[in-house]
């Protein structure tokens, strides 16, 4: 089969303190610091056969980019690659798809031939104490497609039953399967969108007011998700046209460069204030990763009651003005993932009943040999949700 197949040298900075489980199983917890001369290709791979009674296999039929995806193939000077998380190579990426079933394990009950699903991307064990406690996205034996074993940027996959759920609902409501796959590969942004807005944060009270910091696919997903749940005035901040012209798309009433306010002389936490005549924010969405200019708007502009959600990854510290938060008996809450507790179910709801609709953030579409060209606008931090077909035959 066809795949997008990357390699890396496993070479550990001096200094670095390899972990237990990074010695035994040849991974790491920060990319960074272990994975050098990274480099990948769409070649050919052995197709992936069903080793475990519970696994399923998939025909996979749309992958979305990550920058993620985009970010690990970066190198620093010394060869090294740019993405600091979890990860093993050799290893075909991608981690946000969908497929149909095409064979099933022994054991598989839920799943049958013809079923098309998606695919979360923390696996999670279901037996450390993080599981055990219900927090799934931070499982302590956690394994990811994509990054620590064989993903979706291929022509098939083999994935364990748990954690694929159906599409079907998506088909018969839009009556076609490619929308069923592209709105599939999508449920992984909007998922951990989701699972920061509402199981991490608590969700907003509609008639309150909701800000974004960042319109990329999970900015872009959060506006759609505030505007359906109720937000009163929802307002997205994003320094690129293209991104800023999505929100629109996707729900937002007001969107703003943070860049041109500040050079026009503008205070965006009054602006947040004067929109809200003076009531200020519900809820803040932090999907930019760009802390340090975002925390003292959020801090200045939080409502009663008001919950930052800290969606986006940043780097280094962050001062953060604590008073407001306790004056205001406001919350910050930090999420990553979008795993378990009903997440998938409840977004494929969504997008069944036409509450939300992801394919408005879709701006290009690629196929699997050109998976390149795909890679290079992921990263262009202008577009939007970039799908890849890989459908074949």
């Amino acid at each position: 089969m066809r795949a997008f197949y990357v390699e890396a040298e496993f070479a550990p900075k001096k200094g670095y303190p390899l972990s237990k489980r990074e010695e035994e199983t040849k991974r790491s917890k920060r990319g960074n610091s272990i994975w050098k001369n990274i480099k990948g290709s769409v070649t050919d791979r052995p197709e992936p056969k069903i080793t475990d009674d519970k696994q399923v296999l998939l025909r996979v039929g749309v992958a979305g980019i990550c920058g993620t995806d985009a970010h690990l193939l970066k190198m620093d000077d010394d060869g090294y690659t740019l993405y600091d998380g979890h990860s093993k190579y050799p290893i075909i990426t991608g981690h946000e798809f969908s497929g149909e079933v095409v064979e099933v394990g022994k054991a598989v009950t839920r799943l049958k031939v013809g079923d098309l699903v998606s695919v979360e991307s923390m696996h999670w064990c279901g037996e450390c104490d993080a599981c055990r406690s219900g927090y799934f996205n931070q499982c302590q034996m956690l394994e990811e497609p994509g990054l620590t074993y064989d993903g979706g940027f291929a022509e098939y996959a083999t994935v364990q039953e748990k954690y694929c759920y159906k599409l079907n609902d998506i088909e018969k409501f839009y009556g076609d399967k490619m929308t069923a796959f592209e709105m599939g590969a999508m449920i992984e942004p909007v998922g951990v969108a989701y699972n920061g807005l509402f199981e991490r944060g608590g969700g907003l009270r509609p008639g309150g007011h909701a800000a974004v910091f960042g319109a990329g696919p999970i900015g872009l997903a959060a506006v759609a998700l505030l505007k359906t749940s109720g937000a009163a005035k929802l307002v997205c901040f994003e320094t690129t046209q293209e991104r800023r012209d999505l929100a629109l798309k996707m729900g937002a009433d007001y969107v703003y460069d943070p860049i041109a306010l500040a050079n026009e002389g503008v205070d965006s936490a009054e602006l947040l204030l004067d929109i809200t005549d003076g009531r200020g924010i519900s809820i803040f969405a932090e999907c930019a990763g760009a802390t340090k200019a975002t925390y003292p708007v959020m801090a200045k502009s939080l409502a009663i009651g008001g919950k930052t959600i800290q969606i986006g990854h940043t780097v280094g510290l962050t001062p953060v003005d604590l008073y407001p938060y306790q004056f205001n008996a406001g919350m910050i809450s930090g999420s990553n993932g979008q795993s378990g507790l009903g997440i998938y179910r409840d977004v494929i709801a969504l997008m069944a009943s036409g509450r939300i609709d992801m394919l408005k953030m879709a701006t290009a579409r690629v196929s699997l040999e050109n998976i390149h060209e795909g890679l290079a606008m992921a990263d262009n931090r202008v577009s939007g949700k970039v799908l890849v077909s890989c459908r074949y035959k």
